[in-house]
């Protein structure tokens, strides 16, 4: 076995060793459980946070939705005219 997998090796049995015995008291364990549960939990908002913040880097900017409320102004007047174009015509068909 090479001097790297043997340190390995006995770092493991050492790690493994230190959580048995932090293992070996109810309350200690317990504590432990509660402290790698935080951590869990920590995390999660890290990244939910993350997340968000990722996601407001993709809304429009203020100008952007300004200007696209006004073109839709613009259409909806047009839209407004041709239909009472379409009235028109429709009239002068039924008479």
């Amino acid at each position: 076995m090479g001097i790297g997998k043997n340190l390995k090796s006995e770092g493991l049995k050492l790690g493994m060793k230190a959580v048995g015995k932090l293992m070996e008291d109810p309350e200690r364990a317990s504590k432990l459980m509660k402290a790698v549960e935080q951590v869990q939990k920590g995390k999660e908002a890290v990244d939910e946070t993350t997340h968000r913040l990722l996601n407001l880097g993709q809304l429009a900017a203020a100008a952007d939705v300004k200007e696209l409320s006004r073109e839709a102004g613009r259409v909806k007047r047009e839209l407004k005219k041709a239909l009472s174009l379409l009235d028109d015509i429709e009239a002068k068909l039924e008479r």
